[in-house]
């Protein structure tokens, strides 16, 4: 079961820059791990004299699904949240590939943790590892984030259809930045402390949630780059059950639905559900399962997904 994260929601946008050495890089194969009925991938060395980029550590389940859908986390969580919503997916024979981002879980080690990093380091793991190099995409969070920068620069055929739940940005004055960094920072290892003492000992060991992460995340949710087109079928989830951290935005919700190509008129939908928290993946696994299913089998989504207006 993945651990809950009280930060979880917090995502994560950087502006793009056409010459930056991150969106250059090519990724090179991974090893193969097998463990109970998953497979876990991991990069190896390589020889070469070139210095290149690790693969990031993935799941993946049920290899022989006749589709593909990728599941991304979000902030200073892994792919191990996904771990009670993933058999409602191959349980219908669906592929499930589930990544961990930089800085993150098994990938703690592969730095830095910026939109640039994790959108090419996923879309080789799409080109590399889903059927026929396409895949039903399924964001959550900081995950949300970075699925928008995925459908956005993904070629055609890539991306068949999108879920993107918890998109959620703030905009503080910037004279108060230097005072959020370190006090979310010290709020959330707080919280983690109290609620999650195993988990927290082991991201300290490893040194996951560090600084340099949650302040690349706070500053990104703060900042967040100009979206762009997503040229999908995509669904806009926002969770509203009452609750301090674990209510998303609407107007967030609209703005990135209106990024979406073609909106209601081409079938996409951005809907609001009143009895689901932000980290409702978590929290309502069956739920989420079956609303993924629903939509990346072309269906509609049960009546209490409420249109936002």
């Amino acid at each position: 079961m993945g651990a809950t994260y009280p930060f979880e929601h917090l995502g994560t946008l950087r502006n793009l820059d056409p010459n930056d050495p991150c969106t250059k890089h090519t990724l090179t194969a991974s090893l193969t791990l097998h463990r109970n009925t998953a497979t876990h991938h991991k990069m190896t060395t390589n020889k070469e004299e070139r210095p290149v980029q690790p693969s990031l550590f993935f799941q993946s389940h049920n290899e022989k699904g006749a589709e593909t859908i990728l599941l991304i986390h979000g902030a200073c969580g892994s792919s191990k949240e996904w771990d009670k919503v993933i058999p409602h997916l191959t349980d219908q024979n669906y592929h499930v590939l589930a990544p961990d981002l930089p800085m993150h879980g098994q990938s703690v080690s592969i730095k830095p943790f910026n939109l640039n990093t994790a959108t090419s380091a996923i879309l080789h793991i799409i080109s590399a590892h889903a059927k026929n190099g396409t895949v039903h995409l399924v964001g959550l969070s900081l995950g949300a984030h970075i699925g928008a920068c995925i459908a956005e620069r993904a070629v055609p055929g890539q991306i068949s259809s999108a879920i993107l739940s918890g998109y959620n940005t703030l905009s503080p004055p910037k004279m108060l930045m230097p005072l959020i960094m370190p006090s979310i920072f010290m709020l959330h290892h707080t919280v983690q402390m109290l609620t999650e003492f195993p988990t927290e000992m082991r991201h300290l060991r490893t040194g996951q949630s560090s600084y340099g992460l949650i302040y690349e995340v706070i500053r990104t949710l703060c900042e967040p780059r100009p979206l762009g087109k997503i040229p999908v079928r995509t669904l806009v989830v926002a969770a509203q059950k009452d609750s301090l951290l674990q209510k998303d935005s609407l107007d967030s919700a609209k703005k990135l639905f209106a990024a979406v190509d073609g909106g209601k008129e081409g079938g996409s939908r951005v809907v609001l559900h009143r009895g689901i928290l932000h980290a409702w993946h978590m929290f309502e696994p069956v739920l989420f399962g079956e609303m993924v299913v629903q939509w990346v089998g072309g269906k509609d989504v049960s009546s209490d997904f409420e249109d936002i207006e």
